[in-house]
């Protein structure tokens, strides 16, 4: 590899709506290479433009870096060592400043060690082998003859401007601990006048490279740290809690760099990267307080300025496992878990739809951090099953998660998507035991079932876009819009049939195009046919393999995490995506559509099941969604609306005890898109829409649990919540979400 070029490796940074840019990359040495070739393009901005119009000499004629400590820096160094060593002048034109020193932490390496070892020293022996060691000796102001100690001596005097902490380490050493609060006082005033005569009142770094932990700590500020409230521009002595003494730039001088580049590596740093990018109901400043990566995110212009160079390792959620016993087999179902901060707390369970777990992987990211949040995975069990018996063992599955965690008090909420809607009304069939019952009253139901009803009304049933067999035809009609507009140019309309259902003499609902209902299975009657045959197993399969292992391809990765997509969806769905069952899905497919006519009536007997029992529920749904008729979870909330009223005796929804609640997302955008696809993906959406709808979701669904735990607790059924306490408070008005 020539000197000074680096490594022609692909990255690509995609700026998220928040503002902030996003890289991610395979490993965290490919993080630390992106990193700096981002530092390299600003420092060739700065050599031949930008440092003209700087303030301050200072400025003018160095490029300041201010560093934190940890492994993850280390690969940047690694990077700059590797492909920049010869393109970016250090010894004239960079200086380096540190964002905390720590006193008196034992196994504690500082950020100057680390620079000093893993850049400086080999940096200087490489400029040496490059330049020759006399010739490097008098750029540095040294005699010719100097050795090697010598000049890495004057390369870190002249590179980097330290926080001078060894006279309160010793204080501390010799128990004299008010000697080193007065020195570190002292040396934090110092360090700060230092920069300030440098840089300015603003402290303003060219840019801040960092780290970030688990739980959003940035710099020296993990959670709940008093200084984080200090927003000037300065240095700040923190006393930690083991007694040593930390010295750090503030909060102020974070926020002010001209550019800040945070690498994330290790495991299960989503979390804080969820809570970064999140919008939520609490004060910002409280938020801060919890994940102080979150001060990054005040505004837009701040946001603008911070460049994220992840590891996929960095953005794995954890593994959880639920287990029952079904016909007298032991059952494990997996789970991508996200775990919650507040013990016992919400556990809200998601139903992925046709597309996978991928579905959900917004959702994981972005629901209130209080919860728990777990995207159930199907299992394998279902493939070797009937048709028939694919759904109600799901909604087994499901059961068994539910009282597992309702057993220990705890709200558990769950959410489907797409097809998911059909295990949600298997659940609430299972109640029945037989599924062509009358419904029983609460009283009659035996144990099981009431604890299960009991944990509904407790938190409540969502729907995403959620699918019904009604949904075949307009799906149908749809595709015919669509076509036409491909070939005649006519108008797009998705808005599907007419009319979904009628109503009965009895009041309910019956599907308005029975004709069509019935005749969808032949649609798919090839798909069963050839899933009975036994060559369709291996063959399936045998593309699941060609599927993974185009996967798994480091060039098809690159280019997966390069899209131009939300961070979420290139990194968890690359990821997930390599775990797909194409032959799983087939049969999961065939399942949910062999009894179209079957299904339909249980779908509706589930809605009056939510009646009977007083089950909260909500369903989102965008204006636009291709596969799932919109007007259909009209109707159906205008029939459960109107039946809930009478049953309350109530005029307004807003006064139910009970909510019946349907949200509609509106199209951002006055023209239809020809994209059938992205509506119906809802917080999987890979469209510029895509986390405007998250947000729009996790709000309603955040609104939904909170309020259905909250009566639950005022009713003594859960105990209470400091989440949800903290939430309600903090709703100064009801907020209204779009109802049809």
């Amino acid at each position: 590899m020539k000197v000074g070029k680096p490594k022609r490796q692909r990255f690509a940074l995609i700026q998220e709506e928040a503002g902030i840019s996003m890289g991610i990359s395979a490993n965290l040495a490919l993080a630390g290479q992106h990193a700096a070739i981002t530092l390299h393009e600003q420092y060739q901005r700065w050599l031949k433009r930008d440092r003209f119009h700087a303030w301050g000499h200072y400025k003018r004629e160095y490029f300041t870096v201010a560093v934190g400590g940890g492994n993850t820096v280390k690969a940047q160094y690694r990077a700059w060592l590797d492909g920049f060593s010869g393109s970016i002048d250090w010894l004239a034109h960079v200086r380096f400043f540190f964002l905390e020193e720590t006193a008196g932490e034992s196994g504690w390496e500082s950020a100057e060690h680390a620079l000093i070892m893993h850049f400086i020293v080999p940096l200087t022996r490489k400029l040496s082998k490059q330049k020759g060691r006399r010739s490097l000796a008098r750029t540095l102001g040294l005699d010719s003859g100097a050795d090697e100690d010598d000049i890495i001596d004057a390369a870190v005097a002249r590179l980097i401007h330290p926080i001078n902490i060894a006279p309160v380490t010793q204080a501390l050493e010799t128990k004299d601990r008010r000697k080193a609060l007065r020195l570190a006082r002292i040396e934090a005033q110092r360090y700060a006048d230092s920069i300030r005569n440098k840089l300015g009142a603003s402290m303003a770094f060219h840019c801040i490279c960092s780290g970030v932990g688990k739980d959003g700590t940035l710099g020296a500020f993990s959670p709940y740290t008093p200084e984080l409230a200090e927003r000037q521009a300065d240095a700040v002595l923190l006393k930690k809690d083991s007694g040593s003494l930390r010295i750090a730039l503030s909060r102020g001088v974070l926020v002010n760099a001209e550019q800040i580049y945070l690498i994330v590596s290790g495991m299960h740093k989503l979390k804080a990267l969820g809570r970064f990018e999140m919008e939520e109901a609490t004060d910002f400043e409280q938020t801060v307080m919890e994940t102080p990566l979150r001060m990054l995110r005040e505004n837009r212009e701040i946001a603008e300025k911070v460049y994220i160079f992840a590891d996929e390792q960095a953005l794995h959620f954890s593994e959880t496992q639920f287990q029952f016993s079904e016909r007298g087999q032991a059952v494990t179902i997996k789970a991508e878990t996200r775990p919650g901060e507040e013990e016992n707390g919400v556990h809200i369970l998601l139903l992925h739809g046709f597309m996978g777990l991928f579905s959900f992987a917004n959702l994981l990211i972005r629901l209130p951090s209080a919860w728990e949040v777990s995207a159930l995975h199907r299992g394998s069990r279902a493939k070797f099953m009937d048709n028939k018996d694919i759904f109600p063992h799901y909604a087994r599955a499901l059961r068994k998660a539910i009282l597992s965690n309702w057993r220990n008090k705890r709200p558990v909420p769950i959410a489907g998507h797409s097809i998911a809607g059909v295990i949600s009304d298997h659940l609430l069939l299972s109640i029945l035991g037989d599924y062509e019952a009358e419904i029983p009253r609460y009283e009659d139901l035996n144990k099981e079932n009431r604890a299960l009803v009991d944990a509904l009304r407790a938190s409540g049933i969502i729907h995403l876009a959620t699918w019904s067999p009604t949904d075949g035809p307009n799906t149908g009609a749809n595709i015919g819009s669509l076509v036409s507009h491909l070939r005649n140019a006519t108008d797009l309309d998705y808005s599907g049939l007419e009319r979904t259902y009628t109503v009965g003499e009895d009041g309910r609902l019956q599907p308005a195009h029975g004709d069509k209902l019935a005749s969808s299975a032949d649609n798919l009657s090839g798909l069963d046919n050839f899933l009975k045959r036994r060559i369709s197993r291996p063959l399936i399969n045998g593309m699941t393999v060609g599927l993974r292992s185009l996967l798994n391809n480091q060039t098809v990765q690159q280019r997966m995490l390069n899209s131009d997509m939300p961070y979420v969806m290139r990194l968890v769905g690359g990821r997930l995506l390599k775990t797909a069952s194409l032959y799983g899905l087939a049969k999961e497919v065939n399942a949910a559509l062999h009894d179209p006519v079957t299904y339909q009536a249980r779908h509706l007997k589930a809605l009056d099941i939510l009646l009977a029992y007083d089950i909260p529920f909500l369903s989102i749904i965008h204006q636009d969604d291709f596969l799932v008729s919109a007007r259909r979870h009209r109707e159906e909330h205008r029939y459960l609306l109107n039946a809930r009223l009478r049953k309350e005796g109530v005029s307004r929804e807003s006064d139910l005890r009970v909510p019946a609640r349907l949200v509609i997302l509106p199209r951002e955008h006055e023209q239809l898109s020809v994209d059938p696809l992205n509506p119906h993906l809802l917080v999987m959406s890979t469209s510029p829409e895509g986390n405007s709808m998250a947000r729009q979701i996790t709000a309603a669904m955040t609104r939904f649990v909170n309020e259905n735990v909250a009566r639950a607790v005022r009713n003594k059924v859960l105990p209470p919540l400091a989440s949800v306490s903290s939430w309600q408070r903090k709703q100064k008005k009801p907020r209204r979400s779009r109802v049809a």
